[in-house]
């Protein structure tokens, strides 16, 4: 499932991101693109505009969507967990700035490019080639599983 979320939904877009899923986020597109993009790539739209819901694409069911009705980012993801259906646990594929997906780099390849204690204490690296990110597992990994333990037990 592939999903475009409004300006309104940044942290959620990101929580989707950390879970697998295709999530585009742009924080200065007008409802007419924003729309354009949903019908184009057949993604469902994720929205707290309550003035969008009356279009006339919402109405007809043209557009795939999913009112968020929550403001706090946590009850927004396991609002889309009940709704949608979708899984929600993390495996970090995605990079969370972009959305494009993260290729796997040799340990070797970062040395010098993350920090001294990363590197001597990770195995595992992951490199968004578009925004020239690195990604590991470090202690903020445990904060996102427990955010989405939270999610499953409320």
């Amino acid at each position: 499932m592939k999903f475009i979320a409004d300006i309104m939904l940044g942290k959620l877009a990101g929580y989707l991101r950390m879970a697998v899923y295709d999530v585009i986020y742009i924080n200065d597109i007008d409802d007419n693109r924003f729309m354009k993009i949903a019908r184009n790539e057949n993604r469902t739209e994720l929205t707290r505009d309550s003035l969008m819901l009356a279009r006339r694409e919402f109405k007809n069911g043209t557009l795939k969507f999913l009112y968020i009705k929550d403001d706090k980012p946590i009850n927004q993801l396991r609002q889309v967990g009940s709704d949608l259906a979708v899984t929600l646990k993390p495996n970090l594929t995605r990079c969370l700035k972009c959305n494009s997906l993260l290729l796997k780099v040799k340990k070797e390849d970062v040395r010098g490019k993350v920090p001294q204690f990363v590197y001597e204490t990770s195995q595992t690296f992951l490199f968004c080639k578009n925004c020239d990110k690195y990604y590991w597992r470090g202690t903020h990994y445990n904060k996102i599983e427990n955010i989405f333990q939270r999610v499953k037990k409320e």
